[in-house]
This record gives C-alpha cells, structure tokens and sequence, in this order.
C-alpha cells in the first residue's frame, strides 16, 4: 500500500494527504474580530468537556471569538455534538489528522461502500452537513489583529504560512536539521495511514490536532488566504533547512521553542501533542493536555482586543514593529478544567469500544487556572 509519509504534503492534485478533498480555503484568516475575548482551545477529541470549559469561561458566542486547535473529533463519545454545536458556538477551527482521517474514512464508506474501521464507527451517524464542516476545515488560521495563528501540529521555521507543508501543518511535532534527517523533504516513514486503502486496512490510531470552519449561520468573518486549488508545497522545509517529523524514534527536537515569531504568526496555538502536555516555548504554546486520556482541556484566552492594546505596552510595540509576541506581550490567561473520566486508552490503538472509567487527578500544569 501506497504511504505518503516519507513526503509531508506528498498529496495528489486537489487532496490532502489523507486523500480527502482540499477545502475551499487552505490558510484561513479570521477578521474582523469580535469586540470579545480570543479563545484558542486545545484537542477535544469528541469530548464533552468543551461545554463545561466554555461555561466556565461565561463564553458569549455573539461576542467572544472561539478558536479550535482540531482533532475535533475521534476516541470520545461526543464528536457528533461537537460538530452538531460548531454554528451555534460560531466557532472557527483549523483540520487535525483525526478530522482528515475519520473524513476520509466516511467518505470511502459512502462513496465506496468500504466497511468503516471499528474507531471511525461513530461516523457512520455523522451527516452530510457535518461531513462538510470537517471537509472546508482549513490547515492554518491567522488572526491579523492579535498578531497570532493557530495551527494544529506545528509549522517549520522560515516558511511563510502560505506556504508551510500541509502534513507538517496536523502531524509534525519535531525539527530535524537537514543535514542529519533521512530524506530531504519529508520526515520518514511514519508508519501511519495516510490513504484511504490505509486507513480502511489499518488497526493503528493516531493521535492528532486540527481545524477550522464556519457556517452560513455564524457572524465570524473568515476570508480567504489561499485558495484550495493551489498545491502542496514540497520543497517548503527544503528551504527552511529544518525536516518536520512526526515520531520521536526519527530524531529532532520539539518544534515550538524554534519557532522565530515571524509574522503573521508573532504567536502560535497549537495542540497534538498530548504527550508533551502544556508546552510554554517563548513564541508558541501547546494546548494538548491530554483532555481524552483523562488529563484536561485547556484553553489559552485572550483579552478583546481593545483591552490589550491599552493595557499591554509590549504588545502594541511588538505589533508595531513585527517582532515576536509573548505570552506576555498577549495578557494569555491559560484556563483548563479536568476530564470527567479517561475516554481512551492513552496509546488510542485497542480498536475497541471505549469504556470511560474515573479519570486520575491530573498532573501539575504550572500556571493553569483550575
């Protein structure tokens, strides 16, 4: 069977590199914001706990912004309601593997009359309308006004957001020099199912982070950056002189603390990492803390915007001048509540029903608002 992972963004003409079709918009950008509060949350992974993080956060869907950090969906038992509230949260959200994977997976069951493999069951209630948010998810959201993006893995230093590697874009988590990685453009072979023979004939979950969509029914402004015709760049950490991998037996280092600030994205949001948990590098922070093997969910919430400008002297300087912004520079306030019980083995890979069992307390998160 045909892999794609020893390329990032090895994908055919018009597909992502799960196959499934390109949305209409590959680099979305969020604006004008709304006079509310920024809210980036992290992996949800049909998790419930994201109504119990937004009532805690007094979320006002007309008035705050609400950002997801993908893998919507997959492992819990709520990924059909996460979607079904998208429009009603006007939620944005940028494409995780897990969306592109279960998509796939949905499309090859209806289109193809492919049995649906055991961890993709829950799609098979899954509508066209809800299919469709996950396909028009795009892979990066930029949000000009605060000077930050957000994405689901992680983006290769020295490539413009335009243009950064679709697969790097929801499976990357480390940087290899180029001149000790083992292939010039690509990370490896990653072992993973990234076609839809693959994923139909493959037992193997895989963990990820992604998305970003909206309906005709949400106020949110997303306009185009990139149009999905355009192609997968290739050569993209080629010139970087960085090679995005995913696993940690192929080398490298934790991409985030490389990660230079460069506009549009002087900050970065991201998840996919739960194994890492929160991630605090200078210019970029993870979010994944494990909400669905039992951790937490997290979210990064910024003040409106207009509250920033006058209450954080760095941040107007660092916009000013295109410098990279801090957490600092951002007023962030990191918020997270626990997961109500582990929904899923933390390998993710028995195939098998989930059985939700009371979550352990969860680990320390240093500056985290409980």
């Amino acid at each position: 069977m045909r892999r794609l992972g020893s390329r990032p963004g090895a994908a055919g003409p018009g597909v992502t590199p799960y196959g499934t079709p390109l949305p209409r918009t590959l680099h979305a950008r969020l604006e004008p914001v709304k006079p509310g509060r920024l809210i980036v949350v992290g992996d949800l992974h049909g998790t419930p706990e994201l109504f119990t993080l937004l009532d805690r956060l007094s979320y006002a869907p007309s008035y705050d912004n609400l950002v997801l950090a993908g893998d919507l969906v997959n492992k819990g038992p709520a990924s059909l309601e996460v979607l079904d509230a998208l429009p009603r949260l006007q939620a944005a959200a940028v494409r995780g593997n897990h969306d592109d994977a279960a998509l796939a997976a949905w499309l090859a069951w209806r289109q193809q009359g492919r049995p649906l493999p055991s961890k993709f069951e829950w799609s098979r209630h899954m509508t066209s309308a809800q299919a469709e948010l996950l396909m028009q998810l795009p892979f990066t959201l930029a949000v000009p006004q605060y000077g930050v993006a957000v994405v689901h893995a992680g983006l290769v230093p020295g490539v413009p957001l335009e243009q950064q590697d679709l697969w790097a874009c929801y499976k990357m988590r480390n940087l290899v020099p180029q001149q000790t990685s083992t292939a010039a453009g690509g990370g490896g072979d990653t072992g993973i199912a990234t076609t839809i023979d693959d994923i139909s004939s493959t037992s193997t979950s895989t963990s990820t982070s992604t998305s970003t969509s909206t309906s005709t029914s949400t106020s949110i402004s997303i306009s185009t950056s990139t149009a999905a015709s355009t192609s997968t760049s290739t050569s993209s950490s080629q010139a970087s002189g960085y090679t995005a991998v995913e696993k940690a037996k192929e080398g490298g280092t934790a991409w985030a603390p490389l990660w230079p600030g460069q506009p549009p994205a002087q900050h970065v949001f991201f998840g996919h990492d739960a194994k890492r948990r929160l991630q605090r590098a200078p210019y970029a922070t993870g979010l994944d803390t494990g909400c669905v093997y039992g951790g937490e969910l997290t979210a990064a919430v910024l003040p409106p915007l207009g509250e920033l400008v006058g209450s954080s002297p760095g941040f107007v300087e660092a916009m000013r001048q295109g410098r990279p912004l801090t957490r600092e520079d951002l007023r962030v306030q990191l918020v997270s509540v626990p997961a109500a019980c582990v929904y899923s083995a933390p390998d993710g890979h028995t195939g098998k029903a989930v059985v939700a069992v009371e979550a352990p307390a969860p680990a320390a998160l240093g500056d985290l608002v409980h």
